[in-house]
């Protein structure tokens, strides 16, 4: 009887070690994961992105890629994250020393000198994510990574930055994908009643998918919209792709309901705002007024229009003026004056609506007053 219980003891305490042995690393787990989120947790995640120049397109779109990859683990690891370009003027390792930065995406050939900081290696070793010398949170950056490597969210992201359109790339390209924004783009479309893949032809004219296109003039981003000309829509962050997109989206929106009233053809209206997207709404009312059009935006509106059959799998309506006609056409900067000089003006109380000066078109319907392309 007593050899009995004494075994029933042992096996109650086996029993106990085994469940305390099997319990621990659990509570460890949870004890790590509380901490990597506390530890980026109690001011904004701030986050710098400057490849400059090492960012060609041919490598695909690695300041988009970054932003994302940033966008996800500031949402995982902070209460707020602000992610901006950086300026080549700005000292930035002394930023990250101060703990007025959190996070510097730059060229790893750029890092001359390291010291005080932790250089990191997250997505590709000739791209570097650099923070205040920290072991524990450069750990955090990389298990992070490691983890959200393994995920359907980072394939996803992957394919869309680096296996779709690209002129440098096509042997590569998965013809599923247009863009790393097809559906932020296909929501805008929408919105405006155009075929997704007409925008997407639009937008890749204006930055070639790279958010971080910048004109002389103070363009910026996807659809290269003028920063008050995107504070009218409520638009504080012309980086950021969905804001980006849906700006220039509702500005076309505004264009095309001015020129409905000069035309009853979808087509017309259609040709007429991207044509005004280019040059800007006045000039192209001159244009229906009879003065001829310029050579820029005719340029432009077919570059737009063969790119876009060229994303249906037709064959381009113009004839290519050279082998890389599909790629872009140059605009300049003629719209993002013209925008800036028609849309952010105080005399007007929102952007595309009509003064009592608007340039009158008689007699013009139909395809009768479509530009010259």
């Amino acid at each position: 009887m007593e050899t009995g219980q004494k075994l029933k003891k042992f096996l109650r305490y086996l029993i106990l070690t085994v469940v305390v042995l099997l319990f621990l690393p659990f509570t460890g787990r949870k004890y790590l994961s509380h901490k990597s989120q506390d530890s980026f947790r109690g001011a904004p995640l701030r986050c710098a992105l400057m490849l400059g120049d090492f960012d060609k397109l041919p490598k695909g779109f690695l300041t988009g890629f970054n932003y994302e990859l940033l966008k996800v683990f500031g949402q995982a690891h902070s209460d707020s994250t602000v992610i901006f370009l950086g300026d080549k003027e700005a000292s930035y390792p002394d930023s990250l020393k101060n703990d007025n930065l959190e996070v510097l995406v730059i060229p790893t050939e750029w890092i001359q000198d390291p010291k005080g900081l932790t250089v990191l290696h997250p997505s590709d070793s000739a791209v570097a994510w650099v923070i205040k010398d920290d072991p524990y949170k450069g750990h955090e950056i990389i298990r992070w990574f490691n983890y959200f490597k393994t995920t359907d969210d980072y394939s996803s992201l992957e394919k869309r930055f680096f296996r779709g359109y690209n002129p440098y790339r096509m042997a590569k390209r998965d013809p599923s994908i247009i863009s790393p924004y097809d559906a932020i783009i296909k929501k805008n479309a929408k919105l405006i009643g155009w075929d997704w893949r007409l925008l997407a032809s639009m937008i890749w004219n204006e930055s070639m998918f790279r958010i971080q296109a910048r004109s002389p003039r103070g363009a910026l981003g996807l659809m290269q919209m003028m920063p008050r000309t995107a504070g009218r829509f409520g638009v504080d962050n012309m980086l950021d792709p969905e804001m980006n997109i849906a700006a220039g989206a509702r500005y076309i929106s505004l264009l095309q309901k001015t020129f409905s009233d000069y035309s009853s053809d979808p087509e017309t209206v259609m040709i007429l705002a991207i044509a005004a997207y280019n040059c800007g709404e006045g000039r192209t009312m001159e244009d229906l007024e009879g003065r001829e059009q310029s050579a820029e935006t005719t340029a432009y509106v077919r570059s737009v229009l063969n790119l876009y059959d060229y994303f249906r799998g037709e064959e381009p309506r113009y004839p290519l003026l050279s082998p890389d006609s599909l790629s872009r056409v140059n605009p300049g900067d003629e719209h993002a004056g013209d925008q800036e000089k028609e849309h952010d003006g105080d005399e007007r109380q929102d952007v595309g609506s009509q003064d009592d000066g608007q340039v009158e078109v008689n007699g013009n319907e139909g395809h009768e007053i479509i530009l010259r392309i």
